[in-house]
This record gives structure tokens, C-alpha cells and sequence, in this order.
């Protein structure tokens, strides 16, 4: 394996490692830090050259992330979304750019739905079983929040095999 793909799979990797430890951070404490969803975004670039993608695609998938922010930003005006959630989605887009967008939105909504759903069950069956101080009194408690970043991760790691990145990097 020539040193060059072997640099453009481990920088990949950063893609569903850091989508993971979003979604367990965001579990954890309702949180994504910023410096996981910079990373995240600044991380498709370094990929996407070793990768020998074109600045063409490059400012591409980079426009993806933008737009999907600016929505994103509008959605947390609404109080819809977290802002750590926007940031990463926004971060994923980059990642996806436009062709990838309508999968990453599509998994993202389904595993989002499926997550309140279950959420909305466990909460339901533990309502007087919750100790108030346990770690994950607030994501099985009475509440409306739901970790969003587990979603957003689902959905990012179900449409990474059709992104154009991957196959470039994994010689598909």
C-alpha cells in the first residue's frame, strides 16, 4: 500500500471515530465540544487531499457544510436543534458535500425519530425508578431533551460508504 493511501485511510478514520465519541459525549452530558466538531470539519480537508480530490469538490463539500450551518443557525434560533448538534451536522456535511447531503438528512431524521421513540418508552417505564443524582438522571428523567448527536452520527456513518471520499481513499 502506497504511503499516501495509507495517510488518506487513517485520516478518514478521524471521520467515524470522532462521530462516536460525539455521540457518546452527547449522551454522556448533552454536550459536543466544539473542539470535536472543529476538528471534525477541519479534518475533511487534509482527507480530501490526500484522497487527490479537486479543489472543485473540495470547495463543494466545504459549501455543503456552510449551508448546512446557516440552516442549522436558524434552527437553533428556533430553539430545534442544539447548537453543538448544528455544528456537527454541519461538520458531517463537509464531509458528504451536496451528493451525500439528502442520505445524510434522510438516516439522520429516521435514527433521530427512532431515538425519541426509544427514549420516550425507557423514560416512560423508569419515571419512578430514576435516581435523581445517578450520570444519566437527566437523559432517562423527565425531560424533552434528546442527545441529537447519536442521530447525526448514525446518520454520518450509514451514508459514509456511498460518500466519493470513501471509495477514493479505500480504492473502490
Amino acid at each position: 500500500m502506497p504511503w499516501d493511501q495509507a495517510i488518506a485511510i487513517v485520516l478518514f478514520m478521524s471521520f467515524p471515530c470522532l462521530l462516536v465519541m460525539a455521540a457518546f459525549g452527547d449522551v454522556a452530558s448533552f454536550r459536543i465540544p466544539n473542539t470535536l466538531n472543529i476538528a471534525l470539519a477541519c479534518l475533511y480537508l487534509p482527507t480530501a487531499i490526500a484522497a487527490g480530490s479537486g479543489l472543485e469538490i473540495i470547495a463543494w463539500h466545504l459549501g455543503a457544510g456552510a449551508l448546512v450551518l446557516v440552516i442549522g443557525i436558524i434552527l437553533f434560533a428556533l430553539n430545534w436543534l442544539g447548537g453543538g448538534d448544528v455544528k456537527l451536522v454541519a461538520a458531517a456535511a463537509c464531509w458528504t458535500g451536496f451528493a451525500g447531503l439528502p442520505g445524510l438528512l434522510i438516516f439522520m431524521a429516521l435514527a433521530g425519530g427512532v431515538l425519541a421513540l426509544v427514549l420516550l418508552a425507557v423514560r416512560r417505564l423508569l419515571r419512578d425508578r430514576i435516581d435523581r443524582s445517578s450520570r444519566f438522571s437527566r437523559l432517562l428523567g423527565q425531560t424533552r431533551d434528546v442527545p441529537y448527536g447519536v442521530a447525526i452520527a448514525i446518520g454520518s456513518l450509514m451514508t459514509m460508504p456511498n460518500l466519493d471520499i470513501f471509495r477514493s481513499v479505500f480504492g473502490l
